[in-house]
């Protein structure tokens, strides 16, 4: 059964519930590009106010949510399962998003008529702030953006998009939509890693979706994304 269906969400109400979490997304995207963070390489004060700040607040925006419908954090889709189950799949996740993202960004180089080491080279610069981080902090960072993204990407907006698109927790073209509108979101919120940044977290999105939806567990997408997280933080300092 899937998570959805555990919850108990109505139509109306997870959609009401996706709108203002989706606000409060928007509200930031719109607040980084009024201060001209989009248009300059992140500093470490940047990284540190944007990670901290936005993930406490989306966090608490969920936490609030749920709080007020009387809705349980099992709801978000995190059930147990054997580790070596959910290391083994976060593995194949990691590897399935590399490969789709790589795609991405060779098809978007294409389309744009740029060469793939000029845009990677810009997502670089964007990332600046990344690089500055001292050792010690990598592996926390990689982990709470992993865990906090996860929950309320494809814990929170895919349970509750597939919710709001059709009653019935089995419909496939209503999964395969709420992956799409999740990622695209997800995409939106990192506007801050230049447009290849974007195509690439909405591959990643697109990779990371599909998974929570075929494993009915939010868990393996957490492993991958924190994998992700920690070698892409790891290359920054030798770039």
């Amino acid at each position: 059964m899937s998570t959805t269906a555990r919850s108990g969400t109505n139509r109306p109400r997870a959609a009401l519930q996706v709108l203002l979490v989706a606000a409060v997304v928007l509200v930031f995207i719109a607040l980084g590009e009024a201060t001209g963070s989009g248009a300059r390489a992140l500093s470490l004060r940047d990284v540190a106010q944007g990670v901290g700040l936005g993930g406490c607040v989306l966090l608490g925006s969920v936490a609030v949510l749920l709080a007020v419908f009387r809705e349980p954090w099992s709801t978000l889709g995190f059930r147990r399962e054997a580790p070596a189950t959910v290391l083994s799949w976060g593995l194949l996740g990691l590897i399935a998003c590399y490969l789709v993202a790589g795609t991405g960004t060779v098809l978007y180089a294409l389309a744009a008529g740029l060469a793939p080491e000029r845009l990677a080279a810009e997502k670089t610069a964007a990332l600046g702030g990344f690089s500055e981080l001292p050792p010690s902090l990598i592996l926390p960072l990689a982990l709470f953006t992993g865990i906090y993204e996860e929950l309320v990407f494809r814990g929170f907006f895919l349970s509750r998009l597939r919710a709001a698109l059709s009653p019935d927790p089995r419909h496939r073209a209503a999964a395969a939509l709420a992956v799409v509108l999740s990622s695209a979101l997800f995409a939106a919120g990192h506007f801050y890693q230049s447009m290849l940044g974007v195509v690439q977290t909405f591959a990643i999105g697109l990779v990371l979706g599909a998974l929570a939806v075929r494993r009915d567990n939010v868990w393996p997408c957490v492993v991958a994304h924190a994998g992700i997280n920690l070698i892409g933080l790891t290359a920054l300092r030798f770039v």
